[in-house]
């Protein structure tokens, strides 16, 4: 979900929740201060509370942060292209985003089952990857990913064509300045 493989997120939400914690403590010596043992009492019955909340808006902006992180990375692609292959339980979805900076972000799609046992319920299962560009040469205008994936570009025509396994695939969008940019470094 929204840990995926970046593990410096989760550790700053589980050193600001920590912190949360700790910083919890003033509520009943403030308490104290103020109303003596009701006010402790009271301090008491908070803590958990504002711990609680805090650690769900922690929760909730780093989701929107993942989320954010997510769309900035699908909008710096140069190339995307889809793929469909037979699954277990139907279709499986890829989408390969080419990004000029020798990165490639894959979300899929798959149906799983579900974890209950009294009913055959599916799920879809959802995540990302990353992989690398390789240029297939210096002077082709072609690009592979995962030794499976070549997509084609013809700069002239602004046509890109692309084959998995060399069975065509989808070409589902091309930013040609990223392109162009990218072919000429």
């Amino acid at each position: 979900m929204f840990i995926e493989k970046d593990i410096t997120l989760v550790l700053v939400v589980l050193l600001l929740t920590v912190l949360a914690i700790m910083g919890s403590f003033v509520i009943p010596i403030l308490g104290y201060q103020r109303k003596r043992m009701k006010g402790v009492a009271i301090g008491c019955l908070l803590q958990p509370v504002v711990c609680g909340v805090v650690f769900l808006i922690l929760l909730a902006l780093s989701v929107i942060y993942g989320n954010i992180k997510g769309y900035y990375q699908r909008k710096s692609m140069m190339v995307t292209v889809r793929t469909t292959e037979p699954g277990v339980y139907g279709t499986d979805t890829l989408t390969w985003y080419l990004k000029p900076d020798n990165e490639c972000l894959v979300e899929y799609k798959r149906l799983v089952m579900a974890d209950s046992t009294e009913t055959d319920s599916l799920d879809i299962y959802e995540g990302r990857d990353r992989f690398d560009i390789i240029r297939l040469d210096s002077l082709s205008t072609a690009v592979c990913v995962e030794d499976h994936i070549i997509v084609r570009f013809d700069l002239q025509n602004q046509k890109a064509t692309a084959t998995d396994y060399d069975q065509p695939i989808e070409v589902v969008d091309i930013d040609w300045d990223k392109v162009k940019a990218y072919f000429n470094k």
